[in-house]
């Protein structure tokens, strides 16, 4: 089998979460998502980003005013979770991850040895 063609781009890549997250339209320099683009973003019926768990778009929500000083921004994943069950089996299929935003700050870190910064 090592001698069997593949169609190009099939090869198998390694998956990166670090590669995946928000857009960087929707992200300023501090980490603050932009209110006007996330609006704008949800009102087009747009996505906001891909997952860092399968790699699929992320589909935005309505912001939630949580107070006048805090809004909260919370983007699911496509590939929706849901339980079948077959012959009395459960079964899990689907993605199911979110992304949320709490006062609209993203967190940029990772718990790779390498991408963590040094602590001299």
């Amino acid at each position: 089998m090592p001698d069997q063609e593949t169609l190009p781009g099939t090869g198998r890549i390694p998956f990166n979460p670090l590669d995946h997250g928000l857009y960087r339209h929707l992200v300023d320099s501090d980490g603050v998502i932009v209110h006007g683009a996330w609006l704008r973003a949800c009102a087009a019926g747009e996505f906001v980003g891909t997952c860092r768990q399968c790699g699929d778009y992320l589909i935005p929500a309505r912001p939630d005013e949580v107070t006048s000083q805090r809004i909260d921004y919370e983007a699911a994943c496509r590939r929706r979770q849901t339980i079948t069950v077959v012959d009395g089996v459960r079964r899990l299929d689907g993605c199911g991850w979110r992304l949320i935003a709490a006062g609209g700050r993203t967190f940029a870190r990772s718990s790779r040895r390498s991408e963590r910064r040094d602590r001299r």
